[in-house]
């Protein structure tokens, strides 16, 4: 590790000590802790290598995802823990014959990305046992990659807590080539047999939370842009320039003798990171219930560091 860089992990670390506080609404109390990215161990960053690293990606195959993304409309809710029981007042149930149509629908789509496509990776997502959702990624011959992905269930929403601001940038769609537009096309004929579902997410406690289940394509001139615009439209990813740490948004909870003690110390932070790192992000990745923020920004040096905070949904029925 960089000299620059151990510098940097040892503030942070003093900074972040006697676990500082963090609460997203509706969410169990977390802290922040430091997070780093030494490129000389591990390369570049990207959202790929961070999955990989922190084993929340991992390789399957296709029809592995296909199953999954059928399974999960035809089950109706998200933890298969949960028994159908507990939903009997609830129209969750698809018909075998609207099941089996839809069945056909996905296996149709398989086939035709292992037709049409090159070097194909099928990654499984998954943070909590009980959670996961499958990802394809593939390339044509024109060398643009293709990525289709489920939509991810997100239970929480951020008010404030964090300030930052869009980049556009990360959004936009490759400008096409006639060949690929073409299959993007077929692709998305095919996708659209397949009508939004509605899910449950949580049911009792009076949440009576559901998301809507359907595909998502994107198609980028590099395997890693492909998957980041798949996942903003699924719902799972948000990368967005970091402003502050807002401690007026984290003090709902917060007695006197918190705020007196805790807005110096995030005001602190703020301060830190904006004086010693570049090009401040924060990346939100969603797995339903678990929420795993990443606020980093580059070194002079060119490793990675920041702020790591990870978060679960406080279902208490």
């Amino acid at each position: 590790m960089h000299l620059e860089t151990e510098k940097i992990l040892g503030t942070l670390e003093v900074l972040t000590e006697k676990r500082l506080e963090f609460c997203l609404p509706n969410n169990h109390h977390s802290s922040l802790a430091p997070f780093i990215w030494d490129v000389t161990q591990k390369r570049d960053f990207s959202l790929l290598n961070l999955g990989r690293d922190q084993r929340w990606i991992t390789l399957t195959d296709i029809d592995v995802a296909v199953k999954n993304w059928h399974t999960l409309e035809r089950r109706g809710y998200l933890n298969p823990n949960d028994e159908p029981s507990d939903y009997e007042d609830e129209d969750i149930i698809i018909n075998p014959e609207l099941a089996h149509e839809r069945a056909n629908i996905y296996q149709e789509l398989a086939d035709n990305i292992q037709e049409k496509l090159h070097n194909i990776e099928v990654l499984k997502f998954s943070k909590i046992p009980i959670y996961s959702f499958y990802v394809v990624l593939g390339q044509n011959q024109e060398n643009n990659w293709f990525c289709f992905s489920q939509t991810v269930a997100r239970e929480t929403r951020l008010e404030g807590e964090i300030k930052c601001s869009d980049l556009p940038d990360l959004t936009m769609q490759l400008s096409s080539d006639s060949n690929t537009a073409k299959l993007k096309d077929e692709f998305q004929q095919i996708i659209n047999q397949l009508q939004p579902m509605s899910i449950y997410g949580y049911y009792g406690g009076g949440y009576d939370y559901r998301f809507n289940h359907y595909l998502v394509q994107s198609i980028a001139d590099t395997k890693e842009k492909a998957l980041v615009l798949a996942l903003h439209q699924a719902g799972m990813l948000d990368i967005v320039k970091f402003h502050e740490f807002d401690p007026e948004a984290l003090s709902f909870r917060w007695d006197e003798a918190e705020i007196a003690e805790l807005y110096p110390r995030y005001q602190k932070i703020n301060k830190f990171l904006i004086q010693n790192l570049s090009d401040l992000r924060m990346i939100r990745c969603s797995f339903w219930n678990r929420e795993c923020i990443y606020v980093v920004g580059e070194t002079n040096a060119g490793d990675i560091t920041g702020i790591y905070i990870e978060s679960d949904f406080d279902y208490n029925p």
